[in-house]
């Protein structure tokens, strides 16, 4: 059932996309009066599958040329996206008001270019949000730098890393958890671009995402290892007077959907039964997604830390992610397990944030008769 849900959810998407290519081809052409609306519309699909394939293709290519085609090619199509609203927006206004339609073209080109620029500025950088979280049966604070979805690769290399280090190190945690997409192309595999990982001051928990197994999911483990991260393979530790659980990327039953689901057999409802846990010690689950809640509810995971879902990184993704994720960004509270999900540090496929922002989150845990 899920095998299935996943093809019409790529049919539908495809769908979709090139009905929104025939929109503008069809949009501009009206607008702008150009004499062939096939040849309009040829263009504006090369243009954008063009800029899809070096998103697609980046993946599994270390090659600069390949980055700098990816970055641009991202850049492209985050114009197209704003420029495909902002038609429609347009279209309606020119439509109720009457307003001259080369005026409303020209508008939503430039306003589309601000937009993307505007997002590519907002997505070069990070920031720290703090946040207050209380657990029953914690005997002292713990201080824990959340890092989530840096996807180092083409978007971000090495220099990114070691200011996220810089800033962690300087914050003076108890704990660094990092919960998985610290890459998502084989450039980040590339000699020394990890090297900073080996500098984080406090000890250092790593569960891997999706986009670890994109790549080369026990090349990519052993390697972070090698820099002095402990990688939790479903699997629990006591640490500062927390279980700290790690699971691999999975998905939360086996029949549940998921838009990017894992190719392996065991689900989080499946594993969670099996981890032994103390009922006088709070427990912390580290997954990529923020997934399964109701099976960490039930096991009595005090907190669950993920990230994934970027928030939506870029409006009006922001809205949609609203819907599909329930779990999409901040604090949230399933019965009495509360889960926090990470915006991200990083960026993928779109250089570009409009709407969130690329965090680490510094999270003080304390107890919960404080």
């Amino acid at each position: 059932m899920n095998k299935l849900l996943s093809i019409g959810f790529s049919i539908v998407i495809f769908a979709l996309l090139v009905l929104s290519i025939l929109y503008v081809g069809f949009r501009l052409q009206k607008i702008f009066g150009l004499n062939s609306l096939y040849l309009v519309q040829f263009g504006v699909a090369v243009g954008v599958i063009g800029a899809m394939a070096t998103i697609v293709i980046a993946v599994k290519s270390s090659s600069q040329l390949v980055g700098i085609l990816n970055i641009i090619g991202g850049y492209i199509f985050t114009f197209y996206i704003f420029l495909f609203f902002a038609l429609i927006f347009f279209h309606a206004i020119q439509t109720i008001w009457n307003l001259p339609m080369a005026w409303s073209g020209t508008v939503a080109l430039a306003l589309s270019l601000i937009v993307t620029v505007v997002g590519a500025l907002l997505g070069n950088s990070f920031v720290v949000n703090e946040k207050e979280i209380k657990l029953s049966g914690l005997k002292s604070e713990v201080d824990v730098m959340l890092i989530s979805d840096v996807h180092l690769g083409h978007h971000r290399s090495k220099d990114y890393l070691a200011k996220i280090v810089e800033e962690t190190n300087r914050r003076k945690p108890d704990l660094v958890l990092i919960t998985g997409d610290l890459i998502d192309s084989e450039a980040a595999l590339l000699p020394g671009v990890l090297n900073p990982l080996s500098d984080f001051a406090a000890p250092t928990y790593f569960v891997g995402g999706n986009h670890e197994k994109y790549i080369d999911n026990e090349r990519t483990l052993q390697l972070i290892e090698s820099h002095g991260i402990r990688v939790l393979r479903n699997e629990v530790v006591e640490i500062q007077g927390l279980q700290l659980v790690g699971f691999d990327y999975m998905n939360a039953d086996e029949d549940t959907f998921d838009m990017h689901p894992s190719d392996d057999t065991r689900t989080i409802k499946s594993v969670l039964p099996s981890i032994p846990l103390k009922s006088d010690m709070p427990s912390v689950l580290m997954h990529h997604s923020p997934v399964g809640v109701q099976y960490a509810a039930t096991a009595g995971i005090d907190l669950m830390v993920s990230g994934h879902t970027h928030a939506g990184q870029v409006f009006p993704f922001t809205l949609f992610n609203e819907i599909t994720f329930p779990f999409n960004k901040g604090l949230h509270q399933h019965d009495k397990t509360k889960v926090f999900v990470s915006q991200g540090a990083g960026t993928y496929m779109l250089r570009a944030r409009l709407g969130t922002s690329n965090e680490i989150n510094m999270l003080r845990l304390i107890s919960e008769g404080v």
